[in-house]
């Protein structure tokens, strides 16, 4: 019997990859950077998470740590400004959250993102979804690893009390994907509009094609 679902990656929620990659690049321009990410290069950079990260590895070492934090720092106010104008949830979000309730199935928000990113996303889904629905809700502060590393859902299967064997996962990447199956949790792959998949591997990986409707988790 399924006692929790656990939304991943806020991706997961609402698509947010274009708006991310426009963030970025106004970023950029601000710290007079000629970078721009078109939506090729922002796909291959996603198949790793982590911000930081992926600006450290772009800039093959030229940057330094304090320059990589300002540029994520800028990235993420021209982010909530973006967020708040415009989002909505991704199909079937709301509809899930309302059968676990019905059922008493614990929900989870299961992510390594920032506690400002997470503070933005609650102000865009707000004529949507009640965040106080959560059970547990993460951020990078809650561990001390972040996805891909399995750490964030050892520590959601604690807080909820639940087994991996009592538990069904839902992210948006292959690497997310892997941080749930690290703990033995069933992940079905819902992956955004930017996200690279194969798609001879779909079906092995439990794949989502157009709406969390689809999971055979309540029903």
């Amino acid at each position: 019997m399924i006692k929790a679902f656990l939304f991943g990656s806020i991706g997961v929620l609402a698509e947010t990859s274009e708006l991310q990659r426009r963030a970025y690049n106004a970023a950029f321009e601000l710290n007079n950077l000629e970078w721009r990410w078109n939506i090729g290069t922002y796909c291959r950079l996603l198949a790793d998470p982590g911000g930081k990260k992926r600006l450290s590895r772009f800039s093959g070492g030229d940057l330094t740590a304090a320059e990589i934090a300002k540029i994520h720092s800028d990235k993420q106010n021209f982010f909530d400004d973006f967020v708040r104008a415009r989002i909505a949830p991704r199909p079937g979000c709301v509809d899930v959250i309302c059968k676990c309730k019905a059922h008493n199935i614990k929900v989870g928000l299961i992510t390594t993102t920032t506690p400002q990113t997470l503070a933005t996303l609650k102000i865009g889904l707000a004529d949507w979804i009640d965040f106080d629905d959560f059970a547990v809700v993460t951020t990078k502060e809650s561990v001390e690893k972040e996805k891909p590393d399995r750490e964030v859902y050892q520590y959601a299967l604690t807080a909820l009390e639940v087994t991996a064997g009592q538990t069904v996962a839902v992210e948006d990447t292959k690497a997310n994907q892997a941080s749930a199956r690290g703990c033995d949790i069933r992940c079905y792959l819902f992956p955004g509009e930017y996200a690279a998949v194969d798609p001879d591997s779909w079906a092995e990986q439990d794949y989502l094609a157009r709406s969390l409707c689809d999971l055979p988790l309540i029903e």
